[in-house]
């Protein structure tokens, strides 16, 4: 009876182990899930990305387990491969997201899980990310000392539009020619050091990256004075981007000599567009510390500056541009004066068969541009000249304002009639932007016909 008793207990237990027939049915008819990670995605890296599985279901209405994951990530990020998941991974919640670290794309996958333990394919999403807002660098204040002071640059105040952390790396983007310094003493630290060992103009530059992109490099000069006779350094400002026809400051206010003594400047033109006509008439002083130049046509350009320091002149300095083509112009105004009526006076004719053989009258000398105007609303420089379009005449200088012509071949047809000969003259003005503007003025001379004087041969008697 025992016996039968501990066979009956185990086969109550045995049956106590064993799927119930219901759960048997259940698994046997359990459909696995559908995994859905949401639509590509395109945006900037100054925003978390947001991913979004709620497309995802169960054909048997079970509640589902959300696996995120990465791919790919772009080259430089800190995603990917399988250690790399997801905030909300391996949760109930379809919803997730991720701060980008790097441009590029991202490839994330989603894989979804039922409550027997079914599994879905994998579905993905594609993340492209751009750079989004760079970070700005700021170098700190301009500093001075001598050689053998340590020199504290400050990058601290750089900083990212969105808050995100920054790394720093400083370089030397210019440095005296003697020196032995080339770098700071701890390039990748928001505050560095270096100590100078010759006189002259050290020029910092930093450059910050907040995890996707990098910002333009902001510059710090540092001034070294010296007791050692050191030659001067001729600075100029930072690339300009600028507009053609107009009046561009620049300056070189900043360059230093070691030793304090007076400088001299002296401006040049190193290169410009092979069309432009400027030359050193296009700076407004070439010797002044600050000044302006004008360039007359869009394109690449190239000014040179040196100092003087009364016994050493400088390396060249050079100033770059960029011009663009000018939005906005005003053609110049053109008067050219009153038309004028010219008295040339008498000229002998003689009888020629049925006609008359008459003389020209005498030449005569007119102003041009008198009563002329010239006016550019823009206040461009522009350039003037004369033409003659119809009658002779000698135009002393074609280039200038007021100016005289010689009015020649005025001649009568014939004793008692005088005769008109017209003389037009254009003024042609054109602005640097290139607008054409013109204006005729009209000169009538008029020459009339007297009979030849004969004279009276007699005898005495």
């Amino acid at each position: 009876m025992r016996n039968l008793l501990l066979i009956a207990t185990g086969t109550v237990l045995a049956l106590g182990c064993t799927p119930t027939e219901n759960e048997i049915k259940e698994s046997a008819e359990n459909s696995p899930p559908v995994a859905n990670a949401g639509d590509n995605i395109t945006q900037s890296a100054d925003l978390p990305v947001d991913l979004n599985g709620a497309g995802s279901y169960d054909p048997d209405g079970d509640e589902l387990i959300y696996h995120w994951g990465f791919d790919t990530a772009p080259e430089g990020s800190v995603f990917g491969g399988d250690s790399w998941t997801l905030v909300n991974n391996n949760t109930v919640a379809p919803s997730t997201a991720f701060e980008p670290d790097a441009a590029g794309t991202f490839v994330v996958s989603l894989w979804v899980e039922d409550a027997y333990g079914q599994s879905s394919t994998a579905d993905y999403v594609i993340v492209t990310v751009t750079d989004g807002a760079v970070p700005i660098a700021d170098a700190g204040p301009e500093l001075g000392g001598a050689v053998g002071d340590l020199m504290t640059l400050d990058g601290t105040r750089s900083h990212d539009p969105y808050g995100r952390e920054l790394s720093h790396q400083w370089s030397f983007a210019s440095t005296p020619s003697t020196t032995t310094i080339t770098a700071v003493d701890t390039p990748s630290a928001a505050v560095t050091t270096f100590t100078p060992d010759v006189g002259g103009v050290f020029v910092a530059a930093l450059v910050v990256n907040n995890g996707v992109s990098t910002s333009a490099p902001d510059t710090a000069i540092v001034r070294v004075t010296s007791d050692v006779p050191t030659a001067p350094t001729a600075v100029v400002g930072d690339p300009i981007d600028a507009e053609a026809c107009t009046a561009i400051a620049i300056s070189g206010a900043g360059s230093f000599d070691p030793n304090d003594e007076p400088l001299t400047f002296q401006w040049s033109l190193v290169s410009a567009p092979a069309q432009s006509t400027v030359n050193s008439a296009s700076f407004g002083d070439i010797t002044a510390s600050e000044t302006t130049f004008y360039p007359d046509l869009p394109g690449s350009y190239v000014l040179g500056l040196t100092v003087f320091d009364g016994h050493t002149w400088s390396d060249v300095a050079l100033q770059e541009m960029e011009i663009a083509e000018r939005s906005y112009n005003s053609p110049p105004t053109v008067e050219a004066g009153a038309d004028q009526a010219i008295d040339a006076g008498e000229a002998e004719c003689k009888e020629s068969g049925y006609t008359y053989a008459c003389d020209e009258c005498a030449e005569q000398e007119v102003t041009l541009g008198s009563d002329a105007l010239v006016n550019d609303p823009d206040s461009d420089p522009y350039t003037i000249v004369w033409e003659l379009l119809s009658g002779n005449a000698e135009i002393d200088d074609p280039s200038s304002l007021v100016t005289t012509a010689t009015l020649t071949d005025a001649e009568p047809t014939e004793p008692g009639v005088c005769e008109d000969t017209i003389y037009e003259f254009q003024l042609t003005a054109t602005d640097c932007y290139g607008d054409v503007v013109t204006d005729i003025v009209t000169f009538t001379a008029t020459c009339c016909g007297i009979e030849e004087a004969t004279g009276t041969t007699g005898s005495t008697p």
